[in-house]
């Protein structure tokens, strides 16, 4: 009888076992790559999602949802091809924005992300949109796409992050409000 019931126990485990496997795997499979056809699908639908506060993008609740009680903060649906750590952030003056954020290993790297995004929005985007570029203050660049009576901008830009001893650099893209891009570029 005990042994019968050491039996059953180790079925179990290695059944969990195998069932945890099977799902670290998943884990760690990288996402498919996306290609420029379904990245300018995505990136339109985002622009006039910006209408509904990208309502069809969001996900939960990000885990410090409200900052300083003037934020609303969602994770979000990734819509561009390079694009990592997605959020939608809804401020208490009623504006709202989608904004992505990843880390990248050098300037080169960061540049190369930076190049990549601006020539596939520029490719998506129609002859109504307007460019604008600018460099940041650690050397790092700006683009922002516009149109002269929309009220939603794109902006991508890279930049070395400030107050680090070192070469920290990140690559942003930002879908919104023009009015909350006045903060300083880095």
């Amino acid at each position: 009888m005990i042994y019968r019931k050491k039996r059953i126990g180790l079925r179990f485990v290695i059944a969990g076992l195998l069932i945890l496997s099977s799902s670290a795997c998943s884990l760690f499979t990288p996402q498919p790559e996306m290609t420029d056809a379904e990245a300018c699908v995505k990136l339109k639908g985002l622009i006039a999602d910006h209408a509904n506060n990208f309502k069809q993008v969001r996900k939960g609740a990000a885990g410090n949802s409200k900052r300083a009680g003037n934020m609303q903060v969602w994770n979000a649906e990734r819509v561009f091809p390079l694009a990592q750590n997605c959020q939608v952030w809804e401020w208490s003056s009623g504006l709202t924005n989608y904004y992505c954020a990843w880390n990248e290993s050098d300037e080169l790297e960061a540049k190369a992300s930076y190049v990549r995004g601006t020539e596939l929005v520029n490719q998506c985007l129609g002859e109504q949109w307007y460019t604008r570029f600018t460099t940041t203050k650690s050397g790092g660049g700006d683009v922002l796409f516009y149109q002269s009576e929309g009220k939603t901008v794109i902006s991508i830009r890279y930049f070395k992050e400030p107050r680090t001893i070192f070469d920290h650099w990140k690559t942003t893209i930002y879908v919104g409000d023009k009015s909350n891009l006045k903060a300083k570029l880095q």
